[in-house]
């Protein structure tokens, strides 16, 4: 009877890892496409505007600007395919459908990995990349927590999924 109800205790505190970790994970992956999506357009607001100032494409491509704008989307396009992938990864295992424990077993193991990848570019674009290389700084607390904070839900839903299979 004991247990049965701590493993019922386990299910729900799962339950509830894997909640908080797929709202998490939709906020970063709905923030990361949103500025994909309102950079590129700026971009290209701002790609006008520089064609009429200079007139060789070579030099329009190679500029500086235009580097730096590619780099930081870049960076955003990776965080934003890590951050999907541990979104999937993390909804199929806490809703697994009709595969069951089997599903669970599998995305344990692969979010634990996509968790690796998803920590390591956000620490390494948010600290380094971002604002030292493209000196971009414009990321407050409240953001930073919150992909720092899914990060570690997909760390600890995975570490307890494979545990507990």
């Amino acid at each position: 009877m004991e247990v049965r109800k701590a493993v019922e205790e386990g299910d729900d505190m799962l339950w509830g890892i894997g909640t908080i970790g797929i709202v998490l994970h939709t906020l970063c992956t709905a923030g990361a496409g949103v500025g994909l999506v309102l950079g590129f357009v700026f971009f290209l607001v701002g790609f006008g505007e520089m064609k009429n100032r200079s007139r060789t494409l070579s030099s329009l491509v190679l500029s500086k600007d235009t580097l730096m704008i590619v780099g930081t989307m870049g960076v955003v396009l990776v965080y934003f395919l890590l951050s999907y992938w541990n979104l999937k990864m993390i909804g199929d295992a806490t809703f697994p459908g009709l595969l069951g424990s089997a599903i669970r077993e599998i995305s344990g193991r692969q979010l634990l990995t996509a968790a690796f990848l998803y920590t390591l570019w956000t620490t390494i674009s948010l600290y380094w990349l971002m604002p030292k290389v493209f000196s971009f700084d414009g990321l407050g607390l409240k953001v930073r927590l919150f992909t720092l904070g899914a990060a570690g839900a997909s760390f600890l839903y995975g570490i307890i999924t494979i545990v507990s299979t």
